[in-house]
């Protein structure tokens, strides 16, 4: 996936990662999975995301690579001084040449090379990351990983500043150096300030003490902290808040909080119904098996992939079109961790190191559909630079994924265990829905409301008003999830992200029901979505291409109520 590049597009391609704070690339939060179904089944549980990002020291030190995961060949952190102060020489150099604008050959030689030597950092930055999730507990993987985000985080700083240097210089190669620079993109570099970097790096630092406690007296300071930090960098920017600015910058949506108002206007007034129905069926349903058929049921939702795998993934991959069993075939034995360790983040990821794409599972994360999931966010980045997926489409991606497998077990599974599963996981797909629009607008509200001060009662309080929007506070809290907690665990890892889960699942039940009546159809056209989206589409447009429904129609909502009521 290599491919050579001018400066300008080096250049370009760097301002535009580093304003996305995807600095290794597209991190995506994990599948949602529940605990074993009973006569009430639970909703998602927290979906842990891993984005790192990207501030600044001011004389960053190399950390020491330290023990090696369970298996050194998967993933080792190499790192070193050396490869740190080469970056800066060939930036300087590249800065040089740049200004001077009379050597185009040896301006991009040059330029060539400082690309190597970025991406090799920002691909350590990932690994130590990794490395940090398997054993979040360990002190030296700790400072590991956040020392090198203080080396990524300068490296980036050090380039966007050289950039503009190079355009400010008014150098005689201006021309063709930005000759792909929009007025955006100009705009941006202009207002770019290294007060961002400090505030990235204190994020940074917020989310690792964040994570390792479970005090409110601990972790709500830091959030409003965490949340002020957003807030300015938003604001130096020339936005009113991070909400906004996260849906046109960080997340590249191509619809804005207008658009989601109106969904959750359709969402308040249909959704409740759906849930009911949902949550009911899939209780019938499941309560009218018999013991042996029950558990056949918990086995497929919860077992390990490779218990699994000849009764159901194994027929899967043989009936889809293109290279899916190939590239989940690789993933599965070549590109990722499964970790057994006990201090190891609860969730599973794929992220890219460099040109290679790697899928994380933490432990407990090895059931089947995990690992369905993620083979479709792995697969599509196989095609696509998971940097410039529109991070909604990259849910489509794996959430189709999971919808096109379960289709294709009631070829293999008994008709009545096959009802109890799909009715799971429409139940499922709706409560994340609901849950996902919750925590877009709680956060909606923190990021444009004056939090200083507040307490743990306060957000508390927040979070339930858009709660009782939908249903009574403690039917949430006994059909979906204890809402408080919920937010708790999200909000900080990947902020105003919850939204592209429930617009891409809404797709992806879309693609679900197409695939029951014509699954050769479906899965062509996820192989389209994956294989061959336009990007510059966006969301809204490839979906639309495909056929698919989009969440911003009250078509959808009418349709999956009389869908769920016919008992299809």
């Amino acid at each position: 996936m290599k491919h050579e590049r001018s400066i300008s597009r080096i250049l370009s391609l760097l301002l535009i990662v580093a304003l996305l704070f995807n600095l290794a690339g597209c991190v995506q939060p994990p599948v949602n999975t529940t605990t074993t179904p009973t006569t009430q089944p639970t909703a998602p549980s927290t979906q842990p995301t891993t984005e790192p990002s990207e501030p600044e020291p001011t004389e960053p030190s190399v950390p020491e690579p330290t023990d090696p995961p369970v298996d050194p060949n998967v993933l080792t952190y190499t790192l070193t001084q050396d490869d740190v102060d080469e970056f800066y020489r060939l930036l300087d150099e590249c800065e040089k040449l740049a200004i001077a604008g009379e050597d185009r050959e040896a301006i991009e030689a040059i330029s060539d090379e400082l690309d190597e030597k970025f991406e090799f950092i920002y691909a350590q930055n990932t690994i130590a990351m990794i490395l940090y999730y398997e054993r979040m507990g360990n002190k030296d993987r700790t400072q590991q990983h956040l020392d090198c985000v203080e080396i990524a985080t300068a490296a980036n700083d050090a380039y966007i500043q050289a950039v503009r240097r190079i355009y400010q210089s008014g150098t005689p190669a201006r021309d063709y150096l930005f000759e792909d620079w929009t007025e955006q993109d100009i705009e941006m570099l202009m207002k770019y300030d290294e007060r961002i970097a400090e505030l990235q790096q204190r994020n940074s630092e917020i989310e690792v003490e964040y994570n390792a406690s479970s005090n409110d007296s601990v972790r709500i300071p830091l959030y409003i902290e965490f949340v002020q930090n957003n807030n300015e960098m938003a604001q130096i920017y020339g936005y009113d808040n991070y909400y906004t600015y996260a849906y046109q910058m960080v997340y590249d949506r191509d619809y804005d909080a207008k658009s989601v108002e109106q969904m959750r206007d359709y969402c308040k007034e249909y959704m409740p119904q759906i849930f009911d129905l949902a949550n009911l069926k899939f209780n019938s349903s499941y309560g009218g098996l018999n013991a042996k058929d029950q558990a056949a049921l918990v086995a497929y939702l919860y077992d390990d992939y490779n218990t699994l795998g000849t009764d159901y993934l194994t027929p899967y991959l043989s009936v889809m079109p293109g290279a899916l069993k190939d590239h989940t075939d690789h993933m599965i034995q070549v590109d990722s961790m499964f970790t057994t360790s006990s201090g190891a983040m609860q969730g599973a990821f794929t992220t890219t190191i460099g040109d290679r794409s790697y899928c994380f599972f933490g432990r407990g994360y090895k059931g089947v559909s995990t690992v369905v999931h993620e083979a479709g966010h792995y697969y599509a980045s196989r095609y696509n630079d998971l940097g410039e997926i529109p991070l909604d489409l990259a849910e489509l991606h794996s959430q189709g994924n999971e919808m096109l497998f379960l289709v294709n077990t009631g070829s293999i599974m008994k008709d009545t265990v096959y009802a109890a599963a799909s009715s799971y996981t429409m139940y499922n797909n709706v409560a994340m829905i609901l849950i996902c629009l919750m925590v877009d607008e709680f956060e909606q509200l923190v990021y444009t409301t004056d939090i200083s001060g507040y307490t743990a009662e306060d957000f508390d309080a927040l979070m339930n008003s858009v709660v009782t929007q939908y249903f009574e506070l403690d039917y949430v809290n006994a059909n979906l999830t204890d809402v408080n907690a919920y937010w708790r665990q999200v909000v900080v890892d990947q902020p105003v992200y919850y939204i592209s889960y429930a617009v891409s699942v809404i797709a992806a039940i879309d693609l679900y029901t197409l695939a029951v009546k014509d699954f050769a159809s479906a899965a062509e056209i996820y192989r389209k979505l994956c294989e061959e989206p336009v990007i510059d589409a966006g969301f809204l447009g490839n979906i639309t291409e495909a056929g698919l429904s989009t969440p911003f129609e009250e078509s959808f909502y009418i349709e999956l109520r009389d869908y769920i009521l016919k008992g299809r």
